[in-house]
């Protein structure tokens, strides 16, 4: 995490006008600049204007990692845990630190979720390949499952385990994690793929 801490200061400081640093303003720039899915270069970006935020998650078997930094604000979080599932304890983490600072990171919010039937979310389960190649990992796949009324999404490659409740009839959150995704549809409502976060684009390859 220190090393994880000096990078996002780096960062910080080129962006705020710092000249000789390890990276050069224009390596930053375009580190900052949104394209793809709201990616720079190497790092998932959020917000935008003096709020813009830069981030990225780590996981390897056994640990999980998360990284967030304001561009402009000299602000940041590096959480690393020891465990599979610390998805849950960075998401508890992270929203008491923004709470505290008042970030305005993670606000707990009210949703309106719906039930939807069997036959319905069974359209849903299938395998989902992520629309580009992960380096150590190729073909990145994901399996959804229908269980108890949910559905589960099961990811071997991280071991982590999401269930999903429906928002509406595409649209289903995680409401312990918060994360969202959005299920994709052809005009005969057919199945095509789903975006998770509204950044990492999958396509649906099998029932």
């Amino acid at each position: 995490p220190t090393d994880l801490a000096k990078y996002c200061i780096e960062i910080q400081d080129v962006s705020a006008g710092k000249a000789h640093g390890i990276l050069t303003e224009e390596t930053v720039r375009m580190m900052l600049t949104k394209h793809k899915n709201d990616w720079g270069l190497g790092l998932s970006l959020t917000w935008d204007a003096d709020s813009l935020r830069f981030q990225h998650g780590g996981k390897n078997a056994g640990f999980t990692n998360d990284m967030k930094a304001f561009a402009y604000r000299g602000k940041a979080i590096i959480i690393m845990t020891n465990a599979d599932n610390g998805g849950k304890l960075i998401g508890e983490i992270l929203r008491s630190v923004s709470n505290y600072y008042d970030w305005g990171i993670s606000k707990p919010r009210i949703v309106e979720t719906i039930e939807l039937p069997l036959d319905q979310l069974n359209k849903f389960v299938g395998h989902y390949k992520l629309d580009f190649q992960v380096p150590g990992i190729g073909d990145y796949l994901i399996e959804i499952q229908l269980k108890h009324k949910h559905l589960f999404v099961i990811d071997p490659n991280n071991k982590d385990t999401n269930v999903l409740t429906a928002l509406d009839d595409l649209n289903f959150i995680d409401l312990e994690k918060g994360d969202e995704v959005k299920f994709q549809a052809q005009e005969d409502s057919v199945l095509i793929g789903l975006l998770w976060n509204g950044t990492y684009q999958f396509n649906k390859i099998d029932d």
